[in-house]
C-alpha cells in the first residue's frame, strides 16, 4: 500500500444544466397483495440463511436510499431511466407499513440522511442525465414539510453531519463541501479531492473519509488543516464507515470488505470475502452489514474479530445487473432495500430474532384541504392532446399571446401552437425541452438554462429566427413594452433584451453570490415595476425599468420557488416544492398582508377578479380572492396540474400528462 499526503488542485466548475421540472404527485400507491414471506431459507446447495430477518416490506416502485429512525423510515423511489424522472420520497410507518407521506422534490434522491429532526436528501433534477445540477433538500422528519433546499453545479451524494459542519460529497468531479448545516450555506471554498468520481463519505476519529473507486484509494480528510492524505488500496473500494477504532471500506470488484488503522493508514488483517458485487455497509449493534444485490443477501461482520458472523442472510431474490443494495442502520437493526425486487428487509443485529413477517405498503395518508366544500367557479371547456396518449412527466413550459397558447410537451421536443378559436393543435415546432416561455412583443420566447441563451420564435412563421446569449442560467421571462427581461438564476440577476436588435442592453443584479443558482426563478413586469422572485435568499426584489436599479427588497418566511403574477394592488407568489404556501406581498408597504395553505402550488395566473393557483399534490385549481386574501373556490382538474396561463377569455393549464386543458370562469 502507497501512502502519501496530497494537496488538492482546483477544478473548473462544470456548466450547470438546469431544467424546471417542479415535482409530479403520483396519483395513487396501488397496494400490492398481501401475500406470504417473501424470502425463501434457501435453495438446494446454497449456503445462506433467513435468520435474523425480521420484517419484509413490498413497496409501491423500485426503492433506492433510506433513512431510518424509531418510529419511521423514509424512503428514495428511483429508476435507471435517464433523462431523470421526479420519483417520490415515502415516510412509511414502522408498526404498520402504512405510507404516510409522499413527497416529490422535482428530481430524483440519490443519498438520505437522518440528521437531528431533519431528513436531508441530495436530489438530481429532472431532465438530468447524472452530471447535475442537483439540490440538498432539508425536510423535517415528522411531517416533511421542506425546510430549506439550495441548488449545487454538480451531483451531490453522501451527506454527513460533524458538529457545526455539515459535509456533502460533489461526486463529479470529486469535491468536499462544508456547509452551514441549519442554512446549507457554504461555510468554506469547496476542498476538491480529484478530477474522478467519488462514491462513500463517513465521519469518525476526528477525521471525514472519502473513497475513490476510480483511483482505488480512500482519502483521510483533516476538517481543519483542509489536509488529504490518500491510501492506495487497490479494487474498486465504494462503501465506508468507521467503527470499533478502524476504518470499513467495501472492494466491489474483489467483493471484500477491507479494514485500515485510521492514524497509520495501514492494514488490519486480511479482507473479508463476501463474495459477489458489495456496495454499501453500516452499522448495528457489534456487527456491521453489507449488502450485495447481485447475490440478494447481506453479510453480517463482527466488529470484534473483523470476521463473517454466520451464513449470508437472503433478504432478496438473486439480481444482475442490479442496483446496489442500500443499507440504513436503525438502532440495533438495519434495513436494506432491494431495487430489483421493490422489497425492504430489516435484520436484526441479535442472532435470535424472530422469523420475518410480511407487510404490504399501503397509502392512508392524503393530503389535507384548505377549506371544507368550496364552489366550483369555474369549469373545463377543453382538453387538447399534445400527445396521442397520455405521457407521465411530458408537460412543459405554457405562455398565451401573440395569437396562439403556446405549450411544450417536453417527451416530445416538441413547442405545440394551439389555435384558440378551434381547441386544437395549429402547428409543431421541434426545439429543444426549454425553462420558460413567454409571448409577446411580435415573438415567442424561449429560455436555456444550460446554454445561458434565449431562444426567439417568429408567431408567422413558426421558426427560431434569433438566440440571445443572456446572463448565467436564464431562467424566467418576462415581457414588457419594447423589453423582454430575463432572470438569470446563476447571478442571480436579470437581463433585458431588447427585442428590437435581439440583443442584451443591460444587466442588473438582484442578490449575492450566495443566492445564486435556485432551481428557478420567476418574474413578472408590472406598471412602473419588475418583480423577480430570489428562492435562495427567501425574498422578492423590486427593479425600476426605467433606472434600472433594485429599488426594493422584500424578505419572505418561505422561499418563491415556483412562479410570480402581479398588479397594482399587491404582489403574489408560489412556494413550489419550498413551502406549501402562497402569499400576496402589498407593494406599498412591502409587507406579507396574507399566506394561504395550498399543497404544492406551482402555477399562478391573476384574471377575472380571481388570482388561481395550480395545485399539484391535489390536482386542484384554486381560486383566491384576491381583496380578502382567502379561498373562494376550487376546480378538480385531475391529472398533474403545474403551468397556468391567461388569455382568450380563459386559464390554460398544462397538467404535465401531455394534455393542455382550458378552463372558463363562471361569472
Amino acid at each position: 500500500m502507497m501512502n502519501g499526503v496530497t494537496t488538492p488542485s482546483a477544478t473548473a466548475r462544470e456548466p450547470t444544466r438546469h431544467r424546471f421540472r417542479l415535482a409530479i404527485v403520483l396519483t395513487s400507491v396501488v397496494a400490492a397483495t398481501v401475500g406470504s414471506v417473501l424470502l425463501a431459507t434457501h435453495h438446494s446447495g446454497e449456503n445462506v440463511t433467513t435468520r435474523g430477518v425480521t420484517a419484509t416490506l413490498r413497496v409501491p416502485g423500485h426503492p433506492r436510499w433510506l433513512a431510518a429512525g424509531r418510529d419511521a423510515l423514509w424512503l428514495a423511489l428511483s429508476d435507471t431511466r435517464r433523462p431523470v424522472r421526479d420519483r417520490p420520497l415515502l415516510r412509511l410507518d414502522l408498526a404498520s407499513g402504512t405510507v404516510e407521506r409522499r413527497i416529490l422534490l422535482g428530481g430524483q434522491a440519490t443519498y438520505l440522511a437522518h440528521v437531528g429532526k431533519r431528513l436531508l436528501a441530495s436530489v438530481e433534477h429532472v431532465g438530468g442525465s447524472g452530471s447535475g445540477p442537483s439540490l440538498i433538500v432539508a425536510l423535517d422528519w415528522r411531517s416533511g414539510r421542506v425546510l430549506l433546499r439550495r441548488q449545487f453545479p454538480t451531483s451531490v451524494g453522501p451527506l454527513a453531519e460533524s458538529g457545526k459542519n455539515l459535509w456533502a460529497l460533489q461526486v463529479r468531479p470529486a469535491t468536499l463541501l462544508q456547509l452551514d448545516p441549519l442554512t446549507l450555506v457554504p461555510k468554506a471554498p469547496p476542498l476538491p479531492l480529484s478530477r474522478g468520481r467519488k462514491a462513500g463519505l463517513a465521519v469518525g476519529g476526528a477525521y471525514l473519509w472519502a473513497t475513490a473507486s476510480d483511483a482505488a484509494d480512500v482519502l483521510r480528510i483533516d476538517p481543519v488543516t483542509r489536509s488529504i492524505r490518500r491510501a492506495h488500496v487497490g479494487g474498486s473500494p465504494v462503501g465506508i464507515a468507521v467503527a470499533s477504532g478502524s476504518v470499513w471500506f467495501v472492494d466491489r470488484d474483489r467483493g471484500a470488505i477491507g479494514r485500515l488503522d485510521p492514524r497509520t493508514l495501514q492494514p488490519r488483517g486480511k479482507p473479508v470475502r463476501v463474495g459477489g458485487e458489495p456496495a454499501w455497509l453500516a452499522r448495528a449493534g457489534r456487527y456491521l452489514f453489507v449488502g450485495d444485490a447481485v447475490q440478494g443477501t447481506a453479510t453480517r461482520i463482527d466488529l470484534r474479530s473483523g470476521k463473517p458472523a454466520g451464513p449470508p442472510i437472503r433478504v432478496a431474490p438473486p439480481a444482475k445487473p442490479a442496483p446496489a443494495f442500500a443499507v440504513a442502520p436503525a438502532g440495533n437493526s438495519v434495513w436494506v432495500s432491494s431495487f430489483a425486487s421493490s422489497t425492504l428487509a430489516r435484520i436484526s443485529a441479535t442472532s435470535t430474532a424472530a422469523q420475518p413477517r410480511a407487510i404490504t405498503a399501503t397509502s392512508s395518508h392524503t393530503a389535507r384541504s384548505n377549506a371544507g366544500a368550496l364552489p366550483r367557479g369555474a369549469k373545463v371547456i377543453a382538453r387538447i392532446a399534445l400527445t396521442r396518449t397520455p405521457v407521465d412527466f411530458g408537460g412543459g413550459a405554457l405562455t398565451a399571446g401573440d395569437g396562439a397558447v403556446w405549450a411544450m410537451s417536453n417527451s416530445e421536443s416538441t413547442l405545440m401552437r394551439i389555435d384558440p378559436t378551434r381547441n386544437a393543435v395549429a402547428a409543431r415546432i421541434k426545439v429543444p425541452a426549454p425553462e420558460a416561455a413567454a409571448a409577446g412583443d411580435g415573438a415567442v420566447w424561449l429560455s436555456y438554462p444550460s446554454e445561458d441563451t434565449v431562444s426567439r420564435i417568429d408567431p408567422v412563421t413558426n421558426r427560431v429566427t434569433a438566440t440571445i446569449h443572456v446572463g448565467p442560467q436564464p431562467s424566467g421571462i418576462a415581457v414588457a413594452p419594447d423589453a423582454v427581461w430575463v432572470a438569470n438564476a446563476g447571478g442571480p440577476s436579470v437581463s433585458r433584451i431588447d427585442p428590437a436588435t435581439n440583443r442584451v442592453v443591460t444587466t442588473i443584479r438582484v442578490g449575492p453570490p450566495l443566492a445564486c443558482c435556485a432551481e428557478h426563478m420567476s418574474l413578472i413586469a408590472v406598471h412602473r415595476a419588475l418583480w423577480v422572485a430570489v428562492p435562495n435568499a427567501n425574498g422578492l426584489v423590486r427593479v425600476d425599468p426605467a433606472t434600472r436599479k433594485v429599488v426594493a427588497t422584500v424578505k419572505l418566511p418561505y422561499a418563491p420557488c415556483a412562479f410570480l403574477v402581479a398588479d397594482e394592488s399587491g404582489v403574489w407568489s408560489a412556494g413550489g416544492g419550498c413551502a406549501d404556501a402562497v402569499g400576496r406581498i402589498d407593494p406599498r408597504t412591502r409587507a406579507l398582508t396574507s399566506r394561504l395553505y395550498e399543497p404544492h402550488p406551482v402555477g399562478l395566473g391573476l384574471a377575472f377578479g380571481s388570482v388561481w393557483v395550480a395545485d399539484l399534490d391535489s390536482a386542484d385549481v384554486d381560486q383566491i380572492d384576491p381583496r380578502t386574501g382567502r379561498l373562494a373556490a376550487r376546480l378538480r382538474v385531475g391529472g398533474t396540474p403545474v403551468r397556468l396561463a391567461v388569455g382568450f377569455g380563459s386559464i390554460w393549464v398544462n397538467d404535465d400528462r401531455g394534455r393542455v386543458l382550458r378552463i372558463q370562469p363562471q361569472r
